[in-house]
This record gives structure tokens, sequence and C-alpha cells, in this order.
């Protein structure tokens, strides 16, 4: 007997029946191996930074895809299998291997050892199983090994095959007449095989027991994972050089910042410190580049309220909060604009920052809040009223995002800065690489005049000026009069020991103007090949060798502990 052909519409049914049942699964694991690359990339950030975990992804997968189609092919179950156990293992080898590939394997070959390690094999046999057809990271993970767990299951049903197990026949039997009470219960397994990471963790302050490290916060969010840590002060007596006595907030592997604690908590002339929501005092920024940025109000001799008028500001990129609760208690009515929820609530709950109010706060991207009043400001010139400076810092994880540095960017926030408004632009790089010059070049052409300082607490020798990983910050203004700070008085420093320091030294903070005119920066090729527009942005491309630069900087300045524990 032959199977009876089918005419007329049938046929078209069962044509389209058979390619479905072709293209439906091929669908399925490719979403599926999109999913899993998403929350690997996830999980790795924190540990690497998103353009380290970048470096590598698409050779390793463009490599492992190549190999499954050349080589042969394993059984669909035992592909199955494989992939149960590497996808619903992925948390904790992505965590654990992360861990050792970034001790002993560095920012050069730390994320290539992960890629290959733990994403290779899941991107073979993903692969592998497409040929055979023809909610947070971690939930990710275990939802499709257990979707995994399941086709397996089932096509060892359909086969009658015992696989490896002795009795496997009769456990097939039991699962396939018990499947769909074992698909739910398998969702148990939550609780059980928990991931590392401390974002599914319900109980803080966590404390960890390989060092006096605890963690007040750790949260999934826009930007990546957000944690709130603290430094204790357990070794201070038994490691003198330990660090210790500090508070901090991080954005995957990025610190955004962070203040003194406990016995490191000083002020002039003993004035009552700073305080966070619980009343715990809070001491100096960690960074002096979050100061440095202050000195935006010492341009040009601008008083705090000048004619009973006090000026306006735009804080772009909160962080912790330092630059904007400092321009609130100098008078300045501030408005705040954070692309990241999480980091605007640590900031107020855990670093003392004011809430200036919800028409003060805008918590969304920089470009899109900025076009919109730029339209708002075009329909109506005096009403939403114009800034009298900016407040710059978008440097995370030793990148920038290239979109808040183009010069259609500039342009549109000039659009909504008063005619002498100044904006203060954070950067750090070295300053002959070419995503320095691209940012140089592009702030010099928006705004006319710029002048650069640097943060460091001393003198940076001329011959260390272009190779060295300096963090910098621009003062860019249209205004027609030249940039000229007022001396920084008491008022200035708000009893703090620091902000005298960082402000009453600008003069030998400056870098010296020839580095921003020199030929590579003002040069007609240089506006050609380093200006940044929105069709031509290569400031990710340039930023690569800084953000290992920046890796390696970060990994010395905190412990290994504090960068694997979030």
């Amino acid at each position: 007997m032959h199977t009876p052909k089918t005419y007329g519409p049938g046929r078209h049914v069962r044509a389209l029946q058979k390619y479905g049942q072709v293209v439906s699964p091929v669908l399925a694991v490719a979403l599926g191996l999109l999913l899993f690359i998403a929350a690997y990339k996830r999980a790795l950030d924190p540990l690497f930074g998103s353009v380290l975990t970048e470096q590598y992804l698409d050779l390793v997968v463009y490599s492992c895809t190549a190999l499954a189609i050349i080589f042969p092919k394993p059984a669909t179950r035992r592909i199955l299998l494989g992939l149960t156990v590497l996808v619903q293992i992925a948390p904790h080898s992505t965590y654990w291997v992360g861990i050792y590939a970034a001790r002993y394997g560095g920012s050069a070959t730390g994320p290539l050892v992960c890629h290959i390690l733990v994403l290779a094999p899941v991107v073979y046999l993903s692969t592998s199983l497409i040929m055979c057809f023809g909610v947070s990271y971690h939930h990710c993970f275990l939802f499709l090994g257990i979707l995994a767990y399941a086709g397996w299951a089932k096509i060892c049903a359909a086969e009658g095959n015992p696989g490896l197990m002795r009795n496997g026949f009769e456990v097939v039997n039991l699962t396939r007449e018990y499947f769909s009470l074992l698909f739910p219960a398998t969702f148990l397994l939550f609780s059980a095989i928990r991931p590392p990471a401390l974002t599914a963790y319900q109980e803080f302050p966590y404390y960890s027991i390989q060092y006096p490290l605890r963690i007040l916060s750790s949260q999934e969010s826009t930007t990546g994972v957000i944690v709130v840590g603290e430094l204790l002060d357990t070794l201070k007596d038994t490691v003198p050089d330990a660090l210790h006595s500090l508070r901090y907030l991080r954005a995957s592997h990025s610190l955004l910042g962070g203040v003194w604690t406990g016995d490191a908590v000083v002020t002039m002339k003993d004035i009552p410190p700073r305080t966070d929501e619980l009343g715990t005092p809070l001491g100096d920024s960690i960074y002096s580049a979050f100061v440095l940025q202050e000195a935006v109000r010492l341009i040009n001799g601008t008083s705090e309220c000048p004619d009973d008028h006090c000026e306006r500001a735009l804080v772009i990129g909160v962080g912790t909060g330092i630059v904007a609760d400092a321009l609130a208690q100098h008078g300045i009515s501030t408005t705040l604009l954070e692309v990241d929820p999480a980091v605007y609530y640590a900031a107020r709950r855990y670093f003392g920052l004011k809430h200036p109010g919800d028409d003060n706060v805008f918590l969304e991207d920089a470009r899109g809040w900025l076009e919109r009043r730029v339209a708002t400001l075009s329909a109506s010139p005096s009403n939403p009223p114009k800034f009298d400076m900016v407040v710059h810092d978008c440097f995370s994880g030793g990148g920038v995002p290239e979109h808040l540095y183009t010069i259609e960017f500039w342009n549109e926030l000039r659009a909504i800065m008063t005619p002498s408004g100044v904006v203060a632009v954070n950067f750090a790089g070295k300053l002959g690489s070419n995503s320095w010059r691209a940012v140089a070049t592009t702030l010099l052409k928006a705004f006319g005049q710029c002048r650069v300082f640097h943060d460091r607490l001393d003198v940076i020798p001329d011959q260390h000026l272009q190779d060295e990983f300096i963090n910098v910050v621009f003062f860019c203004s249209k205004s027609a009069s030249p940039l000229t700070f007022r001396p920084s008085v008491d008022g200035d420093y708000l009893h703090s020991y620091l902000r005298r320091h960082v402000l009453s030294s600008l003069e030998r903070r400056e870098l010296p103007i020839s580095v921003l005119r020199k030929p590579s920066v003002l040069s007609t090729k240089a506006k050609d090949v380093f200006l940044l527009t929105d069709t031509d942005n290569k400031l990710n491309e340039w930023q690569r060798a800084a953000a290992a630069e920046h890796w390696r900087i970060m990994r010395k300045v905190m412990p290994d502990t504090v960068w694997e524990t979030f």
C-alpha cells in the first residue's frame, strides 16, 4: 500500500504542516539560543564589563556555529541531554569560571576563556540541534534548561530507548505518564539551585565570609546589576594597607562612586556630617573627580544667587549624588537626569541624596529627554527656563554611551543652556588615544572653548600625560567671554577637607592647553576623522583598549572579593 496523493487545497495544507514541523523547532531553538546569549552576557558583565564581555563573543559564536555545521552531529537525545546539563548549571559555571578567568587570565584572555568553557558548548549543541531539524538572567537559564530536559524526555519516550539508564524504559514510561505534573514541579528547583549572584537574595545586609565586606543591596536593573556595598574596618589594625571604611555603588563592573564611612568620616570644624536615610554618617567622596566637577560653580565669577535669583543646574548621570547634593546645598535649583532608576534610589537611600521634587527628576535616557526639552523650548522660548550649568558624567565600565557624545547631542544641549552657560564633562582615558581626541574635537567644535583639569591628588609629569590613564573634567562654554575661575572660598567647601584641597588647587590641575590645541585635535583632518556624529560614530570601537585598561585599574583599586560579590 502507498499513501494516496492529496489534491486540491488539502495538498497545500499538508505542505504547510510539513513546513511548520521543520521551521517551528528551528525557530524555537534559535530563539532559545539568543535568550541564552543575552542572559550569559548579562551574567558576565559584573565581572568584566560590557565592552570586554563582547570583545570575543561574536568570534566564539560564529566559530562554534561553523564547527557544528561541519562536524558530524550526535544523536538528538544526546544533544538535548547535554543542553539540559549545560544550561541548568550555566549560572554557576558562568560565575565560577568568570571569577577564576578574571583572576588569572586578566582582561586580555579572561573573557575568551569564559566564552570557550561556558558559551561555546551551548552554541555548538544548539546549532547541532538545529541541523538535526533541517525575567532575570538566572531564571532564564533555568527555564531554558527545563525546556531542554522536557524535550529530551519526550524524545526518549517516543523512541522507547533506555538511553543512559539501565532501567530507563520504566523511567521514560513514568515520565510520559506524569509529564504534566513533572514539568511544573521542576520549577521547585529554583530555590534549591539558586545561582551564587545576590540578586535573588532576599535578606540584606549580606556578609561575605571571605572578606570584611557587607552588601546592603543588589538588584537587576536597566544598566546591569546595581550593588551597594561596604568595606568594613575589621582589618584596619591587623592589615594596615587594607582598604576599609567605605561605602560604594557599582553598576556591573564599574564603580559609580562611594563615600568614606566609620572612623574615616571627618569634617571641618567638627560640623555634623551628611547622613543616609537611616542616619548613618557619611564622609567625603572616595573619588576627587566628583568634587572637581563642582568647580563649574566657580566659572566666570558666578556667585550662589546673583540678583536674588538662584542659578539652575542640570546633572546628567547621578551616580552617588555627590555633585547633585553639593549644588543643592549651594542653593542651586538642580534637575537630575538618570537612565537607571535603581541608581537614583540607591543614591537617595544609601548616599544621602535629597529628593529635589518630582518635577526635577527624570529617570530615562538623556537623548530622548533632551529632544523633547528642545522641542518644548522651540514652542515656548521662556518656558521651561534654561540651565546655567550642566554636569555631564556618563562614564561607566571603561566607556561611555556614544550617543551622548555626538555633535548633535552637544548642539541640542546648547539649546537648553543660557548664553553664558557652562558644561562640565567627565571623561577618562589616555590623552593620546583616539577616543580622547574624538571627545575633545567634538566638544571644541560644539562650544568653541574648553579648559581641562585632572583629578589626581599629585602632579602629573609631562612625560606621562600621553600614556597614563587619567580622569579629566572638561569645562566648556559657548560664551563670548573667556573661561575664568574665581578663587574658591570657605563657603564653597561645605565643611569638606577634600573640597578645599581640590577646589583650591585648580591652577596646578589644569592640563596644558597645548594638549587641546595640538594639530591632531584641531586640524581639518581631525575634524573629519574624530568629529563624532550620529551617522559616523566610532567612539565605542576606540574605547575597547581603554576598557581593558580601566578593568585592570579597577581590579587593583578594590579586592577581588568586591567584584565577585554581587
